[in-house]
């Protein structure tokens, strides 16, 4: 199996209190994917990972992979 990231994007969303402040949660990160099979099969898909605030591409198939039991 051979995991090609797209994108990783974090998630966020914003809250504004009044005209002066706003404040941003993080919400976790998306990870958009291309997973290509042995069999000649590919798909796209994309994971969500909401305990996650940073993510390195590495990092990302890592958790692609335990997602799919792969690993």
């Amino acid at each position: 199996m051979n995991i090609h990231i797209e994108r990783i994007e974090r998630l966020n969303s914003e809250t504004a209190y009044g005209d002066v402040f706003i404040t941003r949660l993080y919400s976790g990160i998306k990870v958009e994917s291309i997973i290509y099979f042995e069999s000649g099969n590919s798909m796209e898909a994309t994971f969500n990972f909401p305990k996650h605030s940073e993510m390195s591409f590495e990092e990302a198939e890592r958790l692609i992979r335990r997602e799919l039991g792969a690993e």
